[in-house]
């Protein structure tokens, strides 16, 4: 009823607005009663829900936050820990290397005595080897004589006193052919 007609006499197409004290009254009252109801019923629970989620918002934040804090150290520790097992795995590979290039030098010098042990002891054998040939040879050879000269002269020579004889004779002859060599 706030637009009543206003009828002049006379006129039959015009409107006036009419304002009664009494409806504007009401109509305070119903908006503060309205307003009353929403801020209690609505405007709480939305405020409390909205300042939740601006919490729950802020708590995640956070977390990403020290989640990432977290990765940035964990990552920052692998890489210490990546840096110290590779030079921990250098030294253990200088260590190995060098240990066995010290290996290499110690069985080349066992294997270079060896070697020379094995000529010396080569020589040693052909050196007895020969002695032994040549005391053998000697003896067949003070044999043949005896046997010669008992079978030109035509009796029996003394054996012992001939082949003391020959082997005298076969020293002397070995001591001008030792020295030629």
């Amino acid at each position: 009823m706030l637009f009543a007609p206003l009828l002049a006499e006379g006129e039959t197409s015009a409107f006036a607005l009419v304002v009664d004290p009494w409806w504007v009254l009401v109509s305070i009252v119903q908006f503060l009663v309205l307003f009353l109801l929403l801020r209690r019923i609505l405007w709480g629970p939305v405020t409390r829900t909205l300042k939740a989620r601006a919490d729950r918002i802020r708590e995640g934040l956070e977390a990403a936050e020290a989640s990432r804090r977290e990765r940035a150290e964990m990552k920052q520790e692998v890489e210490q820990l990546l840096a110290t097992a590779r030079r921990e795995a250098q030294e253990i590979s200088d260590r190995t290397t060098k240990a066995a290039e010290a290996a290499a030098v110690e069985i080349r010098r066992e294997a270079s005595g060896e070697g020379d042990r094995i000529r010396e002891r080569a020589r040693t054998d052909a050196q007895q080897l020969h002695d032994q040939t040549l005391a053998q040879l000697r003896g067949e050879v003070a044999s043949m004589a005896v046997l010669a000269a008992s079978r030109i002269l035509g009796k029996e020579v003394d054996e012992r006193a001939h082949r003391e004889l020959i082997e005298r004779s076969l020293d002397e002859a070995g001591g001008m052919l030792g020295g030629r060599n």
